[in-house]
C-alpha cells in the first residue's frame, strides 16, 4: 500500500473514533447536565486542575519522541516503556498526597476520593505512553479507533449508570478511568510487542533531545488550561467555576472531536515528508483548506443556534453559560487551524518554537487574568480569546518561516474561508432572529442551523470550488474504498 492511501486509510479510521469519540462525549455531557449542578461540576473541575497540574510531566513527553525515531529496537523500546512506567507512579504518589490533603481539610468534600482515581488513570496513561506510540508509528488508527470506540462506549455506559444510581460527580471519573484501564488491556494483549521493566540509560538518550521541550511546553499548556480556572476558584464562586467551565469544555469537545483525528494522523505523516519541503508545505496547506471546510461552518452554526441546543440538551441551569460558549467557539477557529500547526512544527523537530509560543500564551494569560480578575466569566472568557487571537499572529509567523511561505500568501489561504463562515454565521443569525423567532424551540434551533450550512455550502460553491473539488474527491475515494472492502 502505498504511503498516500495509508495515511488515507489512517485519516477515514481515526475520524471515526474521534466521531464515535465526539458522540459519546456528547451523550455523557447531556446527561450529566441533567444530573449535576454547576457548583458539583465545579467541585469536578477542581479535582481535574489537580491532574492537569501534574500530568504535565507524562503525557506526550515519552510517546512523541518513540513516533519521531527513525529506529527503533526492543531494547530501547522496554527502556522508555521502563521510564515512563517509574514516572507514571511517582506522579500517582503526589496525586495521592494531594488527595490526603484535601481531605483532612474538609473544605472540599468529595474532590480527594475524585483524585484517588485520576491518579490511578494517569498511572496507567503514562504507563501506555510507548504502547500507543508504537501504533500511531505504524498509523495503526484503524485499530485505535476500534479500541476507542470500545472505551468509550463502555465509559459513557458506566457513567450514566452512576448517575442515574446517585453518585454524582464521582460517576465522571470513574467513567474516565473504566476508559483507560480497557485501552491498557487492548494496547498491551493485541499487540506483537513484549514489554520488559528493565532499560538501559544509553536508551534513553532518545529523550534528551525532546522531552523537555514536550515538557516544558506540556507545562505551559497546563498553566494555560488551569490558571484562569484557579483566578475563577478563588475569586469568584464554585457554581461560577461550573458554568465558565461547562462552557469551555463544550467548545473542547467540539473541537477535539472534528480535529482530534486530524491532528493524530498529522503528526506521524507530517514527519515522514520532513526532508521534502515542497510536499511537505503542499500537504499542510492541503490540510489546512479541508479542515477549515470541514470545521468553521459547523462553529458558525453551533454559535448561531447556542441560544437554543443548550437548554435543550443540558437543561435551562445551564444558560449562563451561553455567552462563554460563545467565545470559546471564537476561539475555535484558531484551534482549529492551531492543531495543524502544531503538528507541523513538531514534525519538522522544532519543538522549541512551540515551547517559546506555550510560555508567550501562560505570561499573557497571567497578565490578562490579572487584570480582569474579580470580573463576570464572560468577562474572563473575552479577554482570554482576545489574548489568544493576538499571539496567534507569532505562530503564524513561524509556520511560514519553517516552510519558507510567504506570509501574505498563507493568510490568504486562512482568511477566505473564515469570511465565508462568518458571512454564514451572519445569515444563520439573522433568520434565526427576525424570522423564526417565533417558532418552536427544536424548529427554530434546526431552521437556524441549515440556514448556516446551506449559506456555506453555497458560497463555497461559487467563491471557492478548489477547496470543494478536493472535498468532493476525497468523499468520492472514500466512498470507493468503502464499497471495495
Amino acid at each position: 500500500m502505498s504511503f498516500s492511501r495509508q495515511v488515507g486509510r489512517s485519516a477515514i479510521w481515526a475520524i471515526v473514533g474521534q466521531g464515535t469519540t465526539a458522540v459519546m462525549s456528547l451523550i455523557n455531557f447531556a446527561v450529566v447536565g441533567r444530573f449535576v449542578s454547576p457548583n458539583e461540576y465545579g467541585s469536578f473541575l477542581l479535582a481535574m486542575m489537580v491532574l492537569t497540574g501534574t500530568q504535565w510531566l507524562a503525557m506526550n513527553a515519552y510517546k512523541e519522541p518513540v513516533v519521531q525515531a527513525k529506529e527503533l529496537t526492543n531494547s530501547l523500546i522496554n527502556s522508555v516503556f521502563t521510564f515512563s512506567v517509574m514516572v507514571g507512579a511517582v506522579l500517582c504518589a503526589v496525586m495521592l498526597g494531594v488527595a490526603l490533603y484535601l481531605e483532612r481539610g474538609g473544605e472540599t468534600p468529595g474532590v480527594g476520593m475524585c483524585i484517588v482515581v485520576l491518579a490511578l488513570k494517569l498511572l496507567i496513561d503514562t504507563a501506555m505512553s510507548v504502547p500507543n506510540a508504537l501504533r500511531v508509528r505504524q498509523l495503526d488508527f484503524r485499530f485505535l479507533a476500534r479500541v476507542s470506540i470500545m472505551a468509550n462506549v463502555a465509559s459513557t455506559v458506566v457513567n450514566v449508570s452512576l448517575l442515574f444510581l446517585g453518585f454524582g460527580m464521582l460517576s465522571l471519573v470513574i467513567s474516565q478511568l473504566v476508559t483507560s484501564l480497557l485501552s491498557a488491556v487492548a494496547l498491551l494483549y493485541t499487540g506483537k510487542q513484549r514489554y520488559a521493566l528493565r532499560w538501559h540509560r544509553a536508551d534513553l538518550l532518545l529523550l534528551k533531545g525532546y522531552s523537555p521541550h514536550v515538557i516544558m511546553w506540556q507545562l505551559m499548556e497546563a498553566l494555560g488550561q488551569t490558571v484562569d480556572r484557579f483566578f475563577i476558584a478563588s475569586r469568584l464562586t464554585l457554581a461560577d467555576l461550573g458554568l465558565y467551565g461547562f462552557g469551555k469544555r463544550l467548545n473542547d469537545v467540539i473541537i477535539e472531536v472534528l480535529v482530534g483525528a486530524t491532528s493524530n494522523v498529522s503528526l506521524p505523516a507530517f514527519s515522514q515528508m520532513q526532508d521534502d519541503r515542497q510536499r511537505l508545505q503542499a500537504a499542510f496547506l492541503k490540510a489546512v483548506r479541508l479542515v477549515t471546510m470541514m470545521v468553521l461552518p459547523l462553529i458558525a452554526a453551533l454559535w448561531v443556534t447556542a441560544d437554543d441546543f443548550v437548554p435543550l440538551l443540558f437543561g435551562p441551569k445551564w444558560e449562563q453559560a451561553v455567552p462563554v460558549y460563545r467565545w470559546f467557539l471564537l476561539l475555535g477557529i484558531i484551534q482549529t487551524i492551531g492543531i495543524l500547526q502544531g503538528g507541523l512544527l513538531r514534525s519538522m523537530w522544532k519543538p522549541g518554537v512551540w515551547t517559546r509560543y506555550q510560555v508567550m500564551q501562560v505570561v499573557a494569560n497571567i497578565i490578562v487574568l490579572s487584570m480582569v480578575a474579580g470580573q463576570s466569566i464572560e468577562v474572563i472568557a473575552a479577554a482570554i480569546v482576545i489574548r489568544a487571537y493576538v499571539l496567534w499572529g507569532w505562530v503564524v509567523y513561524q509556520v511560514c518561516k519553517a516552510l519558507h511561505m510567504k506570509f501574505r500568501f498563507y493568510a490568504l489561504q486562512l482568511l477566505r474561508p473564515v469570511s465565508l463562515a462568518l458571512l454564514s454565521a451572519a445569515a444563520g443569525y439573522a433568520v434565526r432572529h427576525y424570522v423564526v423567532m417565533d417558532w418552536n424551540l427544536l424548529l427554530r434551533l434546526i431552521a437556524g442551523g441549515l440556514v448556516v450550512v446551506a449559506t456555506f455550502i453555497t458560497l463555497v460553491m461559487l467563491l471557492y470550488r478548489t477547496a470543494a473539488d478536493e472535498l468532493l474527491s476525497i468523499v468520492k475515494n472514500v466512498i470507493s474504498r468503502t464499497k471495495a472492502a
